[in-house]
């Protein structure tokens, strides 16, 4: 199969590249390299069946060409992972992860490419205040731009 990974020099995206040139595939990969580091291909890069695209997803009409050369299925792992500044920056937030994310899938409607995996991020857990985290535990703090829930008082 044949695989594009948005997000591919990222710590998780460069290791799911390396799972999937692992088991045969071939990998398109697409980072723009804001977080992501050039070093965590170094693996992928020595493989015939990988290449890498530096491009910012924000422009809409990178990923077409990529996408229309045939891609059977899309990792998107690019996104802005560090929300906790959210509230200062809110366009840095939409701009990475929901205009990146809306691009992404337009891409893929225009290439016909029909399958999509879809990795979010471990904060919209929050911050336990317990770790490791027992079932019982208390609502994490939030950290992205969603207000902690106030507790309704007891009646």
């Amino acid at each position: 199969m044949r695989f594009l990974v948005t997000g591919c020099a990222g710590f998780i995206g460069s290791h799911l590249v390396d799972r999937l040139l692992k088991e045969g595939h071939e990998v398109l990969g697409v980072d723009n390299l804001s977080t992501g580091r050039s070093e965590f291909m170094a693996p992928a890069k020595t493989s015939p069946r990988f290449r890498f695209f530096e491009i910012d997803l924000l422009n809409a009409d990178a990923l077409e060409g990529i996408l229309s050369a045939g891609v059977d299925r899309v990792f998107h792992l690019a996104a802005n992972a560090d929300v906790r500044d959210g509230l200062k920056h809110p366009r840095k937030d939409f701009e990475q992860n929901t205009l990146v994310t809306l691009n992404v899938l337009e891409a893929m409607r225009k290439a016909g490419v029909k399958r999509l995996i879809f990795s979010s991020t471990s904060s919209v857990y929050g911050e336990a205040a317990v770790i490791p985290t027992p079932e019982n535990c208390p609502f994490p703090v939030q950290t992205s731009l969603m207000e902690p829930r106030k507790r309704r008082p007891k009646a």
